[in-house]
């Protein structure tokens, strides 16, 4: 049994740790020994929630819900996702990582319950859905970029109509005056390029206009 119960501790840190190293790879917020900890601890959680209490619950007093440890894992890992979520000037980054850490609790669940069978193929379908489904996003699906640019208040349509020639398609998130004293002013926009497009080459044509001061990628 404690055999048993090992195993699934170390199989659960190591299925985690194989997210992880996806997102590490990707520079992401949360990388390897993270995963790592969330798999284990999500083992650790589920073990004792199974096992913990068998020396109590043959009491004719106690009943004690097996699941209740285990369901706090679930609602718990929104603080962690929480903290790998960054939200700076209206752009919001690391969703995708925070979902990752979520199905690594669930798969050390999964784990520490002794299903091993579908923990494994959790980890493979997870690994297949961050990087198998990123490439195709990549090739066949338009492309994201949110660019800030500084730029005089004239240029303004200039800008848009640039993008428009470019057969790209875009979002104003927020424009606003640095100072009151100063002439020049910060857009951030969403821009969406279909595939073969090249945001270099956006960026370059941005720069060509007369009163764009710089242009840069978030």
């Amino acid at each position: 049994m404690i055999t048993d119960l090992l195993l699934r501790i170390a199989l659960a840190g190591f299925l985690g740790g194989l997210i992880g190293l996806e997102r590490q790879l990707r520079a992401k917020e949360a990388g390897l020994r993270t995963h790592i900890l969330v798999g284990i601890g999500s083992a650790l959680f589920m073990i004792v929630s199974k096992y913990g209490f068998d020396d109590i619950l043959s009491e004719s007093h106690v009943a004690l819900d097996p699941s209740r440890i285990a369901a706090q894992v679930v609602s718990g890992m929104g603080f962690l996702g929480a903290g790998t979520i960054i939200i700076q000037k209206q752009i919001v980054k690391g969703l995708t990582t925070a979902a990752g850490m979520w199905v690594t609790a669930a798969i050390g669940l999964v784990i520490g319950s002794g299903l091993y069978e579908i923990g494994v193929f959790g980890t493979i379908l997870t690994l297949i859905v961050l990087e198998v489904f990123r490439q195709l996003s990549q090739r066949f699906l338009s492309h994201h970029f949110n660019l800030l640019l500084k730029l005089k208040p004239e240029c303004v349509p200039l800008v848009f109509i640039s993008i428009r020639n470019l057969q790209a398609e875009f979002i104003l998130r927020t424009m606003r005056v640095k100072s009151p004293n100063d002439d020049e002013w910060e857009m951030i926009i969403v821009l969406a390029l279909k595939p073969g497009k090249s945001i270099n080459d956006v960026c370059s044509e941005l720069l060509n206009l007369e009163g764009v001061n710089s242009v840069t990628v978030r």
